[in-house]
């Protein structure tokens, strides 16, 4: 029986989602082999700095982990603020994006995406404030894992999720449908399915706990010797046209 090139990607993407949450189980193995969530507190008047600072001071991190971080967080430490975003207009703002350029102000006065339109979220309804996605989401986790370097003299990569997922939001996002959780940036130490398989395994955990800002994840021990491990992957989102596990499918 021969299986088409779209199923076998697809059953990989599965495949890889499925280990995440054993992972999050506690019965991980390879990449997702030991989690541990991470408790701290950051505000809006935080910034990026602060996030390096304290994670540099988490005694737990060794070389070759991963630290997963939820978009949002970075984009609040990035300022990425828009004025105007409601409970009553949310639902159209993230779906109809003429309408979210003529309800959101944006501070820096740059266009509102389509990417930022889906990755709008709410931080202060009442007040109509909410945030957008990063503008340069592999770069923020490169910025990240540099500082981390810089600070503890450790290479690990780091992972930068959204809380949703599905085939038309993968796709939107990084041209590749996604289960659980969506990776939108990544520094180039993990494979794209990789980054998959961590995004589900810290999701699963964030939704088991609340106020988890962070989840450390410790491969095993030959899994924590990658190449590339912090290194800058590309500018903007990734991108699964410029990934090997999709383009080997195709």
């Amino acid at each position: 029986m021969k299986f088409s090139k779209e199923i076998t990607l697809l059953a990989d993407i599965v495949n890889y989602s499925v280990k995440g949450i054993t992972g999050a189980l506690g019965r991980g193995a390879g990449i997702t082999k030991e989690m541990y969530p991470i408790f701290f507190h950051m505000d809006d008047n935080s910034s990026v700095d602060d996030l390096i600072n304290v994670l540099a001071d988490i005694k737990l991190i060794e070389n070759g982990n991963i630290i997963v971080l939820p978009s949002k967080l970075i984009a609040i430490l990035e300022k990425r603020f828009v004025y105007g975003l409601t409970i009553e207009n949310y639902s159209q703002c993230i779906n109809n994006l003429d309408f979210a350029k003529k309800t959101l102000q944006l501070p820096d006065n740059k266009p509102l995406s389509k990417k930022d339109m889906i990755g709008l979220d709410k931080i202060d309804p009442e007040r109509g404030i909410g945030v957008r996605y990063p503008d340069d989401p592999n770069q923020s986790a490169f910025d990240i894992a540099e500082g981390i370097r810089n600070k503890a003299n450790l290479k690990i990569d780091v992972v930068i999720t959204d809380s949703d997922s599905g085939g038309r939001k993968g796709i939107d996002l990084i041209n590749c449908p996604t289960i659980v959780a969506t990776p939108i940036g990544a520094t180039k130490g993990l494979r794209l399915f990789y980054c998959m398989r961590v995004a589900v395994a810290a999701e699963m955990i964030r939704n088991n706990t609340k106020n988890i800002p962070a989840v450390i994840i410790k491969p095993y021990q030959a899994s924590r010797l990658r190449k590339n491990v912090g290194e800058l992957r590309y500018p903007g989102f990734l991108e699964g046209t410029r990934e090997k596990d999709v383009t080997n499918k195709k």
